[in-house]
C-alpha cells in the first residue's frame, strides 16, 4: 500500500525564507544606523538618511565630515545631500540656489557624464555651466575630448560650442571670431556681456561689454597728484605709477594735473541721462558711455589736463607739450592713450588725448610699440577673465 503524500505548506517554506532575509535587512539597517551615530548624525538626521535609496546612504557614509541634514531640508529638496554639501563648499552660495542648480543638474548627470563632463568640472565652472548650458552641452551632443580646449579659452561661450568646433579654426580665434566679433566696434552686434572679474587689470569695458551696477573697486585710493576740481581716485596700483609719472614729468619741466578718474555707476548715469537731456541722442551716445559700459568705473582710466591749460596759456591738453611727452612715456608706467587718432571706429569714441587708461608695463609697451589699442591686443591675445552673455 502506498504511503499517503504529506502536503506541503508553501506559506510556512515562504516565511522561513523571508525571515533570514528581513534579518539580514535589519541588521544592515542597524549598522548602517550604527555607523551614522558614531559619524555623528542625529536621530533626526539619521530618520532622513535611512529612507535613501543605498548608493546615497553608501555616499553620505563615505563622506569624510558630517553633512547638515537639516539646513538642506529648509528649502524643498530631492535629498542629493552629498552634492548639496559638495556644491556648496566650491561655491558658497545660498541654499536655495544650491538645492536648485543641483537638482536640476542630477536630472542631467548621466548624460553629461556620459559626454565626458564631470561634477567637479561643471561645479567648479557653475558661474558660466548655467542649467542652459548644460542643456546645449547635451544637445549638442559633443564630447567633452572635443570641446575641451575650446571651454578653456576665457570668455568661450557655451552656447556656441557647436561653431566653434565647426570653424576647424584654432581654439582662441575661434572663440574671438564667433562670440566677440563685438571687440571691434565697427562690427558690433546685438549681443551684450557682463564681465565677470571687472577687477582685471585687462578688463574691455565699453558699449557692449559691462561691469554690474554694484562693482566699485575694492583698492580704490586718492591719488597724490595736483587735479582740477575734486581729488582723483585710483585704484592704487594705477595711482602708484601716475604718481611716479608725475613726479618724473616735473623733473623735465611737465606739469600734468588730474581732471577727472574714477566715476562710479550712480555718477556715470547722471552725467549720462544729462548729455541725453541736452544734447541729441547720436551725439550724445559718442560721447558719453552707457552706465557700466564706462572704463571710468573701473578704477583705472584718468582724464589729464595740465597746469599750463588751468593757466589759460594752452587750451586743450592735446595742445601742450605734457601731452606729448604723456603720450610718448606712459606705458613705461603702465598707461596707454585710450582712444587715440584714426582708432574710433575699432574703439567706438572719439579721440580723446586727455584719456589714459592704466594696462600694465607689460601690455602698455606691446600696445605703444605696436601702435595698437586696447582692442587690438584683446584681438591678438584673447581674454583674461570670463563673461556671461546677457
Amino acid at each position: 500500500m502506498a504511503k499517503k503524500r504529506r502536503k506541503v505548506n508553501t506559506k510556512r517554506i515562504a516565511i522561513l525564507v523571508l525571515i533570514p532575509i528581513v534579518c539580514v535587512g535589519l541588521l544592515i539597517a542597524n549598522m548602517t544606523n550604527i555607523r551614522l551615530s558614531i559619524k555623528g548624525y542625529d536621530s533626526a538626521a539619521k530618520k532622513i538618511v535611512l529612507k535613501l535609496d543605498s548608493e546615497e546612504i553608501h555616499d553620505i557614509l563615505n563622506c569624510d565630515h558630517v553633512i547638515d541634514i537639516a539646513k538642506w531640508d529648509k528649502v524643498k529638496n530631492n535629498s542629493h545631500y552629498v552634492l548639496y554639501d559638495k556644491y556648496y563648499r566650491m561655491t558658497k552660495y545660498k541654499t536655495s540656489k544650491v538645492v536648485y542648480f543641483v537638482d536640476a543638474y542630477y536630472e542631467r548627470m548621466e548624460d553629461l557624464n556620459y559626454l565626458g563632463y564631470t561634477t567637479n568640472f561643471l561645479f567648479k565652472n557653475s558661474d558660466l555651466y548655467t542649467i542652459n548650458t548644460l542643456d546645449t552641452l547635451i544637445s549638442s551632443n559633443i564630447p567633452y575630448e572635443k570641446t575641451k580646449k575650446y571651454l578653456a579659452v576665457k570668455g568661450a561661450q557655451i552656447c556656441d560650442i557647436k561653431d566653434y568646433v565647426d570653424s576647424e579654426l584654432s581654439p582662441l580665434k575661434a572663440v574671438l571670431k564667433v562670440s566677440y566679433p563685438g571687440i571691434d566696434s565697427s562690427k558690433r552686434n546685438s549681443r551684450t556681456y557682463t564681465i565677470l572679474s571687472p577687477e582685471d587689470t585687462l578688463a574691455l569695458i565699453k558699449n557692449g561689454f559691462s561691469v554690474g551696477s554694484d562693482y566699485e573697486p575694492s583698492d580704490l585710493r586718492k591719488v597724490n597728484v595736483p587735479y582740477e576740481s575734486e581729488a582723483g581716485k585710483l585704484r592704487d596700483e594705477a595711482a602708484t605709477a601716475l604718481e611716479k609719472m608725475y613726479k618724473d614729468g616735473l623733473k623735465e619741466g611737465y606739469d600734468i594735473v588730474i581732471k577727472s578718474s574714477y566715476r562710479s555707476y550712480e555718477k556715470q548715469k547722471a552725467v549720462y541721462d544729462e548729455y541725453f537731456a541736452t544734447h541729441d541722442a547720436d551725439y550724445a551716445t559718442n560721447l558719453v558711455a552707457v552706465p557700466g559700459s564706462s572704463e571710468r568705473q573701473c578704477g583705472l582710466s584718468v582724464e589729464l589736463t595740465s597746469q599750463g591749460v588751468m593757466d589759460g596759456i594752452y587750451g586743450t591738453f592735446g595742445e601742450t607739450p605734457d601731452y606729448e611727452w604723456v603720450k610718448k612715456n606712459a606705458y613705461k608706467y603702465g598707461f596707454i592713450l585710450r582712444f587715440p587718432e584714426n582708432a574710433s571706429d575699432k574703439t567706438g569714441a572719439t579721440n580723446e588725448p586727455w584719456h589714459f587708461r592704466y594696462v600694465g608695463k607689460k601690455v602698455a609697451k606691446e600696445i605703444y610699440d605696436k601702435d595698437w589699442v586696447l582692442e587690438d591686443y584683446i584681438q591678438h591675445h584673447g581674454f583674461t577673465y570670463n563673461m556671461r552673455l546677457n
